[in-house]
């Protein structure tokens, strides 16, 4: 008791304080652990996502998979490249305006409709038409490789001829995928 007498209350304040706060502390990791663990396994059995969220997930996951990219020359009538990304889903064409600055379009397969290239000896030019455009009917992107053109071309077209027939590809693997996109697109007079 004499000790308790020559603490000062400040002191024993401090100290009840502290002990209040690790109770609250240890208190507060265990409603963490009861609440992630034991309410997880609660959930039912037939509880299980239905068809649409494992299509959400196949979706996510083949999004992901990326058929083609390519990038503009720099040239000095075209400081900044713009690009081209393919994937399962979508085409993704980013127009570099200036530094750190620029426009990014995408365009679904289901909402193309005709892809051109114009071929030089060196470089080529695509035209993307889109039935969702609102200023105009057809995206350009120039300054490609010759051989970026046309593979774009071939990719885009023989994907598009997949989406179009509705024909189901999302269990084949991207090796497997491309080759048959390459043959589908390719043009017999090229």
């Amino acid at each position: 008791m004499d000790k308790l007498k020559s603490i000062n209350p400040y002191q024993q304040l401090v100290r009840q304080s502290r002990k209040l706060g690790e109770i609250a502390s240890k208190s507060y990791g265990q409603t963490v652990n009861f609440l992630t663990s034991d309410i997880a396994s609660i959930r039912p059995p037939w509880l299980q996502p239905d068809a649409g969220q494992e299509r959400l997930d196949s979706m996510l996951h083949y999004s992901r998979d990326i058929l083609a990219r390519a990038q503009t020359v720099i040239l000095p009538n075209n400081l900044f490249p713009d690009t081209i990304v393919v994937d399962r889903t979508k085409i993704t064409i980013t127009q570099m305006t200036f530094f750190w600055s620029y426009n990014t379009l995408s365009i679904r397969f289901e909402d193309l409709l005709n892809i051109e290239t114009s071929l030089g000896p060196f470089f080529g030019s695509l035209k993307i038409s889109s039935r969702v455009m609102n200023s105009t009917d057809h995206y350009d992107i120039n300054f490609f490789w010759r051989k970026d053109a046309i593979y774009l071309k071939h990719i885009i077209q023989g994907y598009m001829a997949i989406v179009h027939n509705k024909i189901d590809v999302s269990n084949m693997d991207k090796d497997e995928l491309l080759s048959h996109i390459l043959e589908l697109g390719h043009d017999p007079d090229a």
